[in-house]
Formats: structure tokens, sequence, C-alpha cells
């Protein structure tokens, strides 16, 4: 990473209380499988980004929360959006870390292999194909294409298509960040015994 790990240690008046928070959020079901501290104790991912941003991380995490809410979207297709997203854009710690959640969510791994590599897994289901064309979508020019907008409407109805515009634009912002500061993939194993031993 292009921005110094901050371990606990040398954290500012103003990242303490961003951390706490971030060692809270990271102690649910959802994050364990991937690392997200280091043996320091220094956030990795996104979050070692936005600690040396505390005054945006505090926004920014409670954009995260509220578009992680939205309801009408199945966690799979979530995944798939966001894999597409990830890779698009060749977010490397964004397809590390759901990958894994897209497998917990049911995707195969064939399926996650394929869409981590920019292609279509052909055997998708209907909303998660219409998932991915709307994110899609959104990382080209211009606007989704009408007969595109109907069949989510039509198919997924108003409330889907208005999680994948939010999911779509959630990680568009942390892949920037990630791209940006050139986050990495941890290293192996080490990163597994970690995971462990911290029960993120």
């Amino acid at each position: 990473m292009r921005l110094p790990m901050l371990r606990p240690a040398d954290l500012t008046a103003e990242q303490e209380p961003v951390y706490r928070a971030m060692d809270a959020m990271v102690e649910g079901e959802e994050y364990a499988g991937f690392e997200v501290r280091n043996a320091e104790g220094a956030f990795v991912g996104p979050w070692g980004v936005m600690l040396h941003f505390p005054e945006l991380a505090q926004p920014l995490s409670r954009f995260i929360d509220l578009a992680q809410r939205l309801p009408g979207l199945s966690e799979r297709a979530r995944q798939v959006v966001i894999l597409t997203i990830g890779a698009r854009f060749n977010v490397a710690y964004e397809m590390y870390a759901h990958a894994r959640l897209a497998s917990r969510a049911g995707l195969r791994p064939d399926q996650v292999a394929t869409l981590c590599a920019g292609g279509r897994p052909s055997d998708l289901a209907a909303e998660e194909v219409l998932a991915a064309d709307v994110a899609t979508a959104l990382t080209a020019a211009g606007p989704v294409p009408g007969p595109l907008y109907d069949a989510v409407i039509e198919e997924m109805g108003q409330q889907a298509f208005d999680a994948i515009v939010f999911v779509t634009i959630h990680y568009l912002a942390l892949g920037a960040l990630l791209n940006a500061y050139d986050v990495e993939v941890p290293a192996g194993p080490a990163s597994a015994r970690k995971q462990d031993e911290t029960t993120v």
C-alpha cells in the first residue's frame, strides 16, 4: 500500500474513534474468511486507507452502511454486482474478499472465477444476469439503456434496481480508493491464520 499501515499505537486522536468503529464493525460474521487486520493490528484493505482520512471515513462509512441495507437484492446477485465491478477495474482486494463472500452466498468456484476474470457465467439466475448488466452499464458512458431498465423493473422491481445502483456506487468508491493507493491482497497462509485468531 502506498500509505503507511497504521497500528493502534500510531493513531492520532482523530483516527482512534474511527479505528474503534471499524474494529466493532468487522467483528460481524460477514467479515470472516479474509484478512481485515494484519498481525500488528493495522487494518488492511479499504479500512487501512480510510483511517488516513478520518473526517471522510465517517460519512463514507455511513453511506456504505445504508447502501448495504437496501432491500430487494439477493445476496448472490449482490456479490455478482461486486465481482463485476471488481473485475472491471481490476481491484485486487475487492475480488480477494468477495470471492469468499460470493462462495458463501452460493456461487460455485467456477462461477466466481469467471466473474473475477471479467466474464459472465452462462448459468447465472436471471436476476443475477440483470444485476450484472446494470453494473456493467453503469461503468460505461451514458444512461442505463431503456430496455435494460424496463427489464429490471419488470423482473425484479424498483427496489432491486435502486439497490444495484447504490451497491455499484459503493464498490466503485471503494475500488477507486483501493486502486489509488495500490492496496494489495494479503499474503497467503499467514493471512488465514491471523483471520482465524482474530475471528473477524
